[in-house]
């Protein structure tokens, strides 16, 4: 039952990755298009947080909360996606500078 479990969340997790991988990709192409600054480099540090969080809930093998380190770097990984992409929908939806 546990490989099961660690297969189905490793297979989330690279969905995760594919679904970030494409916002860089959006931001990078708009950012070339537009000529507007989005800095789709910031996007590695949401990345890196996540990443962080998952392998310390692999490495201990924990359920999916319960320890601080990996909750601590999940949510700071979420909370700083969401501004980047808030950010980035306000440069693609605001007015043109």
């Amino acid at each position: 039952m546990d490989v099961i479990k660690f297969v189905l969340l490793i297979y989330s997790w690279v969905g995760v990755g594919v679904l970030l991988l494409f916002l860089g990709r959006i931001a990078y192409f708009y950012e070339k298009t537009s000529g507007q600054i989005t800095g789709y480099q910031f996007l590695v540090l949401p990345v890196l947080l996540l990443a962080g969080g998952v392998i310390v809930y692999l490495r201990y093998g924990r359920e999916f909360t319960g320890y601080a380190a990996g909750d601590l770097l999940l949510f700071s990984g979420g909370a700083l996606l969401v501004f980047l992409g808030l950010r980035l929908q306000d440069f693609m939806t605001g007015e043109r500078r």
